[in-house]
């Protein structure tokens, strides 16, 4: 979580985590965008098991590099991500695996709008819960919108995070419970 005034001097695996963490959350974007857009029937090159598969390695990245001082909400956030990638990887009912990569980017919407307010972001704690249902119940079309929607929000998310100084991410040391 940033203090954006706050200039904490960055390592290498400070640089390395923001920009991986940065990443997860462009593809987490990227793949939201693809799952609507095959929904539709327009031409996507991932079979949605494969989909489901890279948007939970992104979520697990996004959790492992997850800056956070509350040690509380980043436990519960990062265990949201590598639960997810455990279950996918004992080849869980796909719905919980999905459940688990939606709940960490939930959480991870509701802290940057909170460190950042970014707009449009805090409609993602909303979207992505409705999309795990909507992908539940199986209604695609409407699936495949909330999915449009939801990318385009975690892409201007991404937008402007890649934009912020890497500090941004970090904040204050001081502050991290450990």
């Amino acid at each position: 979580m940033a203090n954006p005034e706050i200039e904490s001097e960055l390592d290498g695996i400070d640089r390395l985590s923001v920009c991986l963490y940065r990443l997860g959350l462009s593809l987490t974007a990227l793949l939201l965008l693809c799952r609507g857009a095959g929904v539709l029937g327009w031409l996507v090159p991932l079979s949605p098991s494969q989909w489901l598969t890279m948007l939970v390695v992104a979520s697990g990245l996004c959790g492992f590099c997850l800056h956070l001082y509350d040690k509380r909400v980043r436990f519960l956030l990062q265990g949201l991500a590598w639960g997810g990638v455990m279950l996918a990887a004992c080849g869980a009912p796909a719905i919980l695996v999905l459940g688990a990569a939606l709940a960490t980017l939930c959480g991870l919407a509701f802290k940057e709008q909170f460190c950042f307010a970014i707009p449009g972001i805090r409609l993602l704690p909303l979207l992505l819960p409705l999309l795990w249902l909507l992908e539940w119940i199986r209604v695609a079309w409407a699936a495949a919108l909330v999915a449009l929607a939801s990318g385009l929000l975690l892409g201007l998310l991404s937008l402007a995070k890649w934009r912020m100084p890497l500090h941004f991410d970090i904040g204050d040391r001081g502050r991290y419970q450990l």
